[in-house]
């Protein structure tokens, strides 16, 4: 039987995966808004993906995806 506790826990950890989702694809939301070409926007969100790990990677993405 699924207890409050157990609920909870899931509930907590379905939350922190979509947070941490939202803050990796944050470059490629910022390429989509800044009217990128379809090129960069994919580029952007494959080294997001793949890279998103790292965060010196990441801080790429997001310096690449916000540049005018």
């Amino acid at each position: 039987m699924i207890t409050l506790n157990g609920l909870l826990l899931v509930l907590k950890y379905i939350v922190i995966i979509t947070i941490l989702v939202c803050i990796v694809l944050a470059p490629a939301y910022l390429a989509a808004a800044n009217d990128r070409s379809k090129y960069d926007r994919m580029r952007i969100r494959m080294g997001s993906l793949m890279f998103g790990w790292s965060f010196i990677s990441w801080i790429f993405a997001l310096f690449i995806s916000a540049k005018k």
